[in-house]
């Protein structure tokens, strides 16, 4: 039976179903900071509190990535990754209990090394890499709904590269 709780899972994957199938880097970055916000807030419910703090640094990148214009990309490079390391690392530290607890947080370094790029393609591929330590997590603390959710971002993530990459030039071969 589906609680209030899974509201706010619903939000989540409409919000990750709808950005991870578009085309354009804000729009993909937007979606993907109200999702994550989202299944921050599940996950705290549900009792998750490693899986809370993880998508929480996700959704901090995910801002910091909006904030930042194409043209500065590269400027506030080392800063992001920085900061999602020691953030990540932080959270090791404090509310790791056993090895499942380190799959958010590799999760979230992975994946902002695909926000990184200006290319959708990159940007996809990173996120669906980051996809397999969520998933993981979330099966060993038996959070189906939320491995159901994941499966949902894996579908979303390979639609929208099959729709939005296939239309991009390629570079000519000389």
């Amino acid at each position: 039976m589906f609680s209030i709780t899974d509201v706010f899972l619903l939000i989540s994957a409409a919000f990750g179903v709808y950005g991870l199938s578009t085309s354009g880097r804000r729009r993909i970055l937007t979606c993907k900071l109200f999702c994550d916000i989202f299944f921050a807030i599940y996950l705290y419910f549900l009792g998750g509190y490693t899986g809370t703090m993880s998508a929480g640094i996700a959704a901090l990148g995910a801002l910091i990535q909006l904030s930042s214009p194409d043209k500065y990309l590269g400027k506030t490079l080392k800063i992001r990754i920085v900061m999602a390391v020691i953030l990540s690392a932080a959270g090791i530290l404090v509310l790791a209990r056993n090895l499942t607890d380190i799959y958010p947080f590799i999760s979230v370094v992975v994946s902002r090394f695909g926000e990184l790029s200006s290319r959708t393609l990159v940007i996809r591929a990173g996120f669906l890499t980051a996809c397999i330590p969520w998933m993981i997590y979330n099966y060993s603390n038996e959070f189906y709904l939320a491995l159901g959710f994941n499966f949902l971002m894996v579908i979303a993530l390979l639609t929208g590269i099959v729709r939005n990459e296939r239309n991009v030039k390629k570079d000519q071969v000389l």
